[in-house]
């Protein structure tokens, strides 16, 4: 066996003092604990110690060292114990909180039904929610303080459950269903549960315990018709189970092969791709169109970009969206400034040497993911909103900030053999949505930037994010005769 070689243990690794027997546990505020996070890093460093009730938690900002953890999962390392044992015992135990081999199964299915091939036929589905939260936002047009992050969470709902399930809930127009306002309830308590030290909720059911349990019963119903209709539908189409049409197909149709998923997996991950796709997807598109709306000069250059490419035309064709450059840039731009996963939770599954310090067997480490991409280290003028940074051409605009950008600093969607399988679904529903969205829409807010908070519940979203749509008024005969935009 390899001897380890390092300079220190995780022992000599300084950090916040805390109280006695506590440590730092009265310090955390569970919707700020990533700003907290960050603001330690600056005052002891890129590898730090934090102390509840005795147990060491190191907590990781340093890029190199976090893309090396990244990187060897899931052979070196895992997600914390515990965070996986919440997630389990609510029945969210999918690909998600799965560990080797059972991971490596579920995977490949996931893998499969999300791949390039599958979201890029399932193209017109995505443009017809997005027609859909169109003619909705027609009805709120002038509506003072609107919420319009709800708007995505449902059209995000939609699209998954189309894509991965075979069903249209269509959630954005209907609204006599719930399944949006139980899901924004689930992540939350997860979050505080895998952030309490003392598991209370065994033994004692607060209100919010309750209503988190209703919740999570009513989705498990919906799940339930989800898996009836498609049972329903492979006993009309016996084929299916040879060539299934989706992830929930392909899920019910190992059932006759010699490594089925058991019912606990198929659940598990039907809820893990309800889910984990909202939360990451809906929040992305708020913070775009937060920087937008705050941002007048930049939401003018979208549209001038739209208006120049779609001529008062839907988008309706897949490969029309790798023209619309500018766009891409400020949805990369918003992901650097607001990453929606600011954090992972890691455990070591052996003895680990990361950088010079040696981590024992067992040890706990966060990948704190959101400080790196907001520090000028990595990127010049790093808390300006600066979509210029990403374009290549410096002639037509160019990336004024090209002297620091490392974009190795960014973690949008992890890295490693566990790298998010959404990826690729994510970023074409970014575009289409945004796109849409300032089509047909100026955007402002009605509340001051600086009142919009960074809110952490196992994703970070905008909190008090309120906006006002306009119908634009567009020159159409100037924008039929443009043929580039300026940037």
């Amino acid at each position: 066996m390899k001897q380890l070689q390092y300079s220190k243990t995780v022992k000599d690794l300084n950090g916040p003092k805390g109280l006695p027997v506590f440590g730092n546990i009265f310090e955390l505020d569970k919707s700020k604990i990533h700003l907290l996070y960050e603001k330690w890093a600056d005052e002891f460093g890129s590898l730090y110690n934090l102390n509840f009730f005795g147990r060491k938690l190191t907590v990781c900002t340093d890029t190199e060292l976090n893309a090396y953890i990244l990187k060897h999962r899931p052979t070196k390392f895992r997600r914390f114990k515990k965070m996986a044992e919440v997630i389990e015992e609510v029945g969210v135990n999918g690909v998600f909180a799965a560990e080797g081999e059972s991971w490596k199964k579920q995977r490949k299915v996931t893998q499969k039904a999300l791949d390039n091939k599958n979201v890029r036929s399932f193209f017109p589905g995505i443009v017809r929610v997005a027609d859909r939260l169109s003619n909705h936002w027609s009805k709120v047009e002038g509506v003072g303080n609107y919420e319009i992050d709800k708007d995505f969470q449902k059209a995000t709902v939609d699209v998954t459950t189309n894509l991965a399930f075979g069903y249209d809930m269509n959630t954005v127009e209907n609204d006599v269903d719930k399944t949006q306002e139980h899901i924004q309830k689930i992540f939350p308590k997860m979050n505080s549960r895998i952030n309490n030290p003392i598991p209370v909720w065994r033994y004692i059911k607060t209100a919010s315990d309750k209503e988190f349990e209703e919740s999570m019963e009513y989705i498990r119903k919906v799940l339930g018709e989800f898996i009836t209709n498609a049972q329903r539908k492979i006993s009309e189409d016996i084929d299916i189970l040879e060539h299934p049409t989706n992830f929930l197909e392909a899920m019910i149709a190992s059932q006759d092969n010699d490594n089925p998923f058991t019912w606990d997996e198929i659940f598990g991950n039907l809820y893990t791709m309800l889910l984990a796709g909202e939360d990451t997807t809906s929040n992305s598109l708020s913070w775009i169109t937060y920087f937008l709306a705050a941002n007048q000069d930049q939401q003018q250059k979208v549209q001038a970009e739209i208006d120049a490419i779609l001529k008062g035309q839907k988008l309706d064709n897949f490969d029309q969206l790798e023209a619309f450059t500018y766009t891409a840039s400020v949805i990369k731009e918003s992901m650097r400034i607001k990453p929606v996963t600011p954090q992972l939770y890691m455990q070591a599954l052996e003895d680990v040497v990361i950088g010079d310090v040696f981590f024992p067997k067992g040890s706990f480490v966060i990948t704190q993911l959101s400080h790196a991409p907001r520090s000028d280290k990595y990127f010049a003028d790093a808390s300006t909103f600066a979509p210029e940074r990403w374009l290549e051409n410096k002639e037509e605009g160019g990336c004024p900030y090209h002297k620091t950008h490392n974009e190795d600093a960014m973690k949008t969607f992890g890295g490693g053999a566990r790298t998010c399988p959404g990826k690729f679904l994510s970023e074409v529903e970014l575009k289409v949505f945004i796109i849409r969205l300032f089509q047909e829409f100026d955007v402002e807010l009605n509340v001051a930037p600086e009142e919009v908070k960074e809110v952490f519940a196992f994703t970070m979203s905008p909190g008090n994010l309120k906006v006002k749509l306009k119908h634009r008024s567009i020159d159409k005969e100037k924008m039929m005769q443009s043929e580039s935009i300026e940037q």
